[in-house]
């Protein structure tokens, strides 16, 4: 458990046993909080703080602005608390109050600088340390803070000047000693901050802040025993001395006692539980016993620290960097390496941020400083090779590898195993660049001269069998069965040689010997499959290389040869999906296109296996064998293309015939129906005529009855 989880339960504990002890009292916490401090008078706080008892000192102030009596000294003591906290925001925000409650500005002058300071803030903190009148002791503790702002500023010439102005002033004050000590140690000039600090010493009995210093010269020095002793001093001396309490945890931490470091951190938690100093080196102790998540989470909580303070932005940006987070990491990693150029870790990490994601030129400027003529930083040189490989320049990949071997050759037994993977990389790069051969050459004769290792061996044979001298590789082969005889890699290498050979059925038992010794072993695996590729046992072949993509392998070779089974299969639909994916993992294979253009040609998609098999034949521009294949295939397609058109065209016409046809005997059949109604019309027509003139009989002698009825009858006829 971290120092900031043990000390938490402490405090539950400690409340738990409070809160029983004031209910058998019958007095509330409120209650007993306000009787214990509303006692105390402005001397008491004072001496409270002088005895480091800070949190009780703050209660007490509390207390009183609770009940409207604080005063001016009141929040003038509280922002003293604050500084010595660090926490220059709230000391500044207690000042302003003070000021308010009619404390004169140049009396809290500079207790407003050093807050301004610890925000890092120091034009403001000139601003105000400048304008101030001061007198007195007070106007010497600002020359003092002269040259601390000065210092904070970059101006070292400045600091010095304020702080030799402080000896002369006072020769017998250790202060401007002090200060002179901390600004060599600033500039890494141990010896001279140790002289100083010597000096600083002798001018006072004992001092919390010398002998901090002092501790703090001694750990960068590596004395780490004398570093401990001055810092346990050091707090001893005044348990308020929090800067005292952090080097001493960052000694541990460094040292790896990480349960010491831990205690150190319960003893400030106690002083300052939410500082966010003791959560920072709670974090960098989390950081060092490999805790990474749980570091970077405690990191967050410490929220403006990583901008104000140095090593915590260090410490984040080391944590994220790896967690490989590097995007996140890259900005804190700069931000501390302007402040500290010499921070030769940090110079690394950004080197690697920046190269991984996507700017070696940029890293290749970051690590100049480590790369300078005469320097003999192998590290570096592996950063910068990594650098040069990203922007594919393959000679300066070479030469800083070359580099770096010449280094490690210095380092005796230390170095021989570097020397063996340097030399390893650079036949690597020579036979990448092109010069096979040489590469070969290079590392045969490096063997040659040395101690064989098995892995350097597989590199030779594995390179032999790209050259094609198949004869090399099965003697390297039979040299690391010599070295390993119960090994796989000697019996897959073999397999490998028979597969060159065509000697298929002897490739499948030394292959099988492998499997059987490893059987998780991925190249044998696949060359298996390519034997059973070569005898046609696709359903074999299938299985083997069913196990490489079940296990979420995305090597597009693989993927290619499965697609080429189910094609051999004819299972173009699961052709197509592992084709699809090889082909888009490597889409520069003509081979792999083609197999897509044939299985997309099986499942019917004879137009989109043409349109593919084009693309194949773009890429394998190199291989005539290939575009003949192509060709071929394309001709086909579209032949057969071709020939269904024709069908298709025929059977367009003949179904248009068809309808034509049904179209005019259903017109045939309609004026057939027409004609036949018009007939029968004419029929009913003749006949209703002839039942017409049976029921009337003609008028007689030509009169019309009906004239006779319309008549009027005449009387007396």
């Amino acid at each position: 458990m971290s120092g900031w989880g043990k000390n938490r339960h402490k405090i539950s504990a400690s409340v738990i046993s409070l809160s029983l002890f004031l209910a058998a009292c019958g007095e509330s916490v409120e209650e007993q909080r306000e009787r214990e401090y509303s006692e105390l008078d402005d001397a008491a706080i004072e001496k409270l703080i002088e005895d480091g008892e800070l949190r009780k000192a703050l209660e007490a102030i509390k207390v009183q602005v609770d009940r409207d009596v604080a005063n001016g000294a009141d929040f003038v003591n509280e922002a003293r608390i604050h500084l010595a906290f660090l926490d220059g925001i709230a000391a500044e925000a207690s000042l302003e109050r003070a000021s308010e409650a009619g404390v004169p500005k140049d009396e809290v002058a500079l207790l407003l600088a050093r807050a301004l300071m610890l925000q890092n803030d120091a034009i403001r903190a000139k601003e105000v340390i400048w304008k101030a009148e001061l007198l007195g002791d007070m106007a010497f503790e600002a020359t003092i803070l002269k040259g601390d702002i000065e210092k904070e500023l970059g101006d070292q010439q400045g600091a010095t000047y304020f702080y030799r102005l402080a000896i002369d002033k006072r020769p017998d004050d250790f202060r401007g000693y002090l200060g002179l000590s901390m600004l060599a140690l600033g500039q890494g000039k141990l010896s001279d901050a140790e002289e100083w600090a010597a000096q600083a010493a002798s001018k006072v009995e004992d001092d919390s802040i010398v002998r901090y210093v002092r501790g703090t010269v001694a750990r960068y020095q590596r004395r780490f025993e004398e570093a401990e002793a001055h810092l346990r001093q050091s707090v001893q001396l005044h348990s308020a001395n929090l800067l005292a309490y952090f080097e001493l945890a960052a000694l541990l931490i460094e040292t790896g006692e990480l349960e010491k470091a831990n205690l150190v951190l319960d003893e400030v938690y106690k002083r300052a539980p939410d500082s966010p100093m003791a959560q920072y080196y709670s974090a960098l102790a989390l950081a060092v016993g490999g805790n990474l998540r749980e570091a970077e989470h405690l990191l967050l909580r410490v929220g403006d620290l990583t901008r104000r303070y140095p090593p915590a932005a260090r410490a984040y940006g080391h944590v994220l960097f790896q967690l490989d987070k590097f995007s996140t990491a890259r900005p804190y990693l700069e931000r501390v390496l302007a402040r500290i150029p010499s921070d030769r870790l940090t110079r690394l990490a950004l080197a690697e941020c920046l190269t991984r994601r996507g700017d070696a030129a940029r890293a290749l400027g970051v690590l100049n400083p480590l790369l300078e003529e005469g320097a003999v930083d192998l590290d570096a040189r592996f950063q910068e090779a990594a650098a040069y490989g990203a922007l594919g320049n393959l000679p300066e990949v070479r030469r800083a590898l070359a580099d770096a071997r010449a280094i490690a050759e210095t380092m005796g037994d230390e170095g021989d195993e570097r020397v063996n993977a340097l030399s390893q990389r650079l036949a690597l790069t020579r036979f990448l660049d092109g010069d096979r051969d040489g590469a070969i050459d290079e590392l045969k004769g490096y063997y040659s001269e040395g101690p064989k290792d098995k892995d350097g061996l597989m590199l030779l044979a594995n390179m032999q069998l790209e050259a094609g001298d198949v004869e090399g590789a099965e003697i390297s082969a039979g040299e690391i069965a010599a070295l390993d005889p119960e090994g796989a890699e000697s019996a897959n290498l073999l397999g490998a040689v028979r597969l060159r050979q065509g000697r298929y059925e002897e490739a499948l038992l030394f292959l099988d010997a492998a499997i059987k010794r490893n059987p998780e072993y991925q190249s044998a695996l696949k060359n298996r499959g390519l034997a059973y590729m070569g005898l046609s046992r696709f359903e074999e072949a299938s299985a083997d290389l069913e196990i490489l993509v079940s296990n979420g392998g995305q090597d597009g070779q693989v993927l290619g040869m499965l697609g080429r089974v189910y094609l051999e299969l004819e299972r173009p639909a699961e052709a197509s999906k592992y084709l699809k994916v090889a082909a888009d993992i490597i889409p520069q294979s003509a081979i792999i296109a083609t197999d897509l253009a044939e299985a997309l040609a099986q499942s019917g998609y004879r137009s989109s296996a043409v349109s593919q098999a084009r693309l194949a034949r773009r890429l394998a521009s190199r291989d005539p064998a290939l575009e003949a294949y192509i060709d071929g295939l394309i001709a086909k397609w579209n032949q057969e293309e071709a020939e269904e058109a024709a069908l298709e065209a025929q059977r367009r016409q003949e179904e248009r015939e068809k309808l034509a046809k049904q179209r005019e005997d259903m017109e045939k059949a309609r004026q057939a129906i027409i004609d036949e109604a018009a007939a029968q019309g004419q029929e009913e027509g003749a006949k209703a005529d002839t039942e017409d003139s049976d029921e009337e009989e003609p008028p007689k002698d030509g009169a019309d009855d009906s004239d006779e009825e319309d008549k009027p009858k005449e009387e007396g006829a």
